[in-house]
């Protein structure tokens, strides 16, 4: 995955040397990526991914080729384990996903489903470490709730999610979990929930599955990209005639270190009639983080409502937040 030099601000921990930062992940979200911006490269050192820092506008990347994958054969695996993480869900399971405000229909609609220990067949074939499923053997999904990225009835990738109400983890281990390996050879190319934007006049944007199911569940057509800075260009063409609207979280840091922030800057640059919505409207009812799942898990449904109806242009949003500066608390 490359990214833009301009990103690595965002994504800064610390510094470690000269030209070496301490980051956050733009892929699995952890705080263990490095950044050389002496040699242009980076990496994370919790998941697999890596790829070339683009230092200024019209750098030309020359591109590692990527081992050629048998994409539909690929999909084929993941369609054949979604189905089976979906029929091995646990009852634990089962109670975290409906505090999560989720029905049995939506977590069938969506095939959730749970990667236990158990060492299926399909990990044998040698396809599945190209494809992620498994990284130095392991399974990488192993204890964590799966969502499948499903398009027209295929299979195109798997996420999964920690249970730590369930399970004990690590020490900083991400909250959400991508299989290993470059998406683009893997065939992983799509927004979560996809299939709506042809579907739909308008589509909301989250960041995170869950939020975009408890969304779609009330009937908000909403696709989600995998974290902050999981937003690809190329989804740009798919949405120029739709009206989109970005419903980030609201974690009471205003300005430009904000999630909400982040992302309408990203997505602005590609969707030139993008609307926020004031999630922030909500702020009452909680001295917490306000985001989808959790306002309308907390029956601020019309609350959540008025926010997408009263969306704010982006451009507009954009120069309020950039007024207040750095990490103002609200």
């Amino acid at each position: 995955m490359n990214i833009s030099i301009a990103l690595i601000d965002d994504l800064k921990i610390r510094q470690r040397r000269e030209n070496e930062i301490l980051g956050i992940c733009p892929v699995c979200g952890c705080k263990d990526a490095n950044f050389n911006t002496a040699k242009l490269r980076w990496r994370c050192w919790h998941c697999p991914a890596k790829g070339v820092i683009i230092p200024e506008e019209g750098y030309e990347v020359q591109e590692v080729e990527e081992p050629k994958l048998d994409i539909p054969k690929i999909r084929e695996l993941y369609t054949t384990l979604a189905e089976k993480y979906h029929s091995s869900m646990t009852q634990p399971v089962l109670n975290y996903l409906q505090t999560r405000g989720l029905t049995q229909k939506i977590i069938d609609d969506f095939q959730l489903g749970f990667c236990s220990t158990d060492f299926y067949d399909e990990y044998s074939d040698k396809l599945a470490e190209s494809a992620g499923v498994l990284y130095q053997n392991y399974p990488v999904l192993t204890n964590r709730v799966t969502i499948p990225y499903i398009v027209d009835g295929k299979v195109t990738d798997l996420r999964g999610r920690i249970l730590d109400t369930i399970f004990q983890y690590r020490d900083n281990t991400p909250t959400y979990t991508s299989l290993a390996g470059n998406h683009d050879s893997r065939g992983a190319t799509f927004l979560f929930n996809h299939d709506v934007i042809e579907k739909s006049d308008r589509v909301i944007i989250t960041e995170g599955e869950f939020k975009a199911i408890v969304a779609q569940q009330n009937g908000f057509d909403t696709v989600a990209t995998p974290g902050i800075f999981g937003w690809q260009k190329k989804w740009s063409g798919l949405l120029e005639n739709k009206n989109v609207i970005l419903a980030a979280d609201f974690d009471r840091i205003s300005g430009m270190r904000s999630p909400a922030y982040l992302m309408a800057k990203m997505l602005s640059k590609d969707l030139p009639k993008l609307k926020v919505a004031l999630l922030g409207v909500a702020s009452y009812t909680t001295s917490g983080k306000i985001d989808i799942d959790s306002l309308i898990a907390n029956g601020h449904l019309d609350l959540f409502e008025m926010a997408i109806e009263g969306a704010m242009d982006a451009k507009l949003w954009l120069s309020i937040e950039e007024k207040k500066g750095y990490g103002r608390k609200r």
